[in-house]
């Protein structure tokens, strides 16, 4: 597939087929994902991949409660990802000073743009996603055991796609772009 062919019929999934993600799978998605670009090279992010079924489903269970519909798709999905960033890498100079106005925010940048590419590369593999940015963040750290520099950017539900839905309907060109 090419690049154009990926990015104009990447989806969200949330129906996977019942064929389990391998580790390999993720190593190959996250080798791809981790090309892109960011804060000076300092490369934020971490992706923590979820394969146990059972700690999987404690994640869906315990850390999205309030949104009942996150607990579906992690439920559905047959694998997880956590996708983390340092904390004081994106925005900030080697002496802790921050670099821009936008301060601690430019991680949520970077974060985005990771969370895009490996959803794009694991569409390249014929892997779906959907991204989830509604969970109990310090829940999961706790249940990951994650460092305490770390922050969870969002989880991104990995499988094999049952169907992939046909696009929502876009704004008209005119609407979303403006030359002056």
């Amino acid at each position: 597939m090419d690049a154009i062919e990926c990015l104009v019929t990447r989806r969200s999934i949330r129906n996977y087929t019942k064929e389990p993600v391998s580790a390999g799978d993720i190593e190959n998605v996250v080798e791809i994902a981790q090309m892109v670009s960011c804060w000076e090279n300092t490369q934020p992010v971490r992706y923590v991949a979820v394969l146990d079924n059972d700690l999987k489903n404690r994640i869906a269970d315990e850390c999205t409660k309030k949104f009942p519909w996150n607990t579906e798709n992690i439920h559905e999905a047959p694998a997880l990802i956590v996708l983390c960033t340092v904390k004081g890498l994106s925005g900030y100079e080697p002496n802790g000073e921050a670099s821009t106005t936008k301060g601690t925010h430019w991680q949520s940048f970077d974060a985005g743009m990771a969370a895009d590419h490996f959803c794009l590369a694991a569409r390249a593999v014929d892997l779906g996603t959907l991204i989830m940015g509604r969970y109990d963040e310090e829940k999961i750290k706790e249940i990951l055991d994650l460092p305490e520099e770390y922050d969870v950017s969002c989880i991104i539900a990995v499988g094999h796609p049952e169907v992939i839905p046909a696009a929502n309907e876009r704004k008209p060109l005119k609407e979303v772009l403006t030359f002056r």
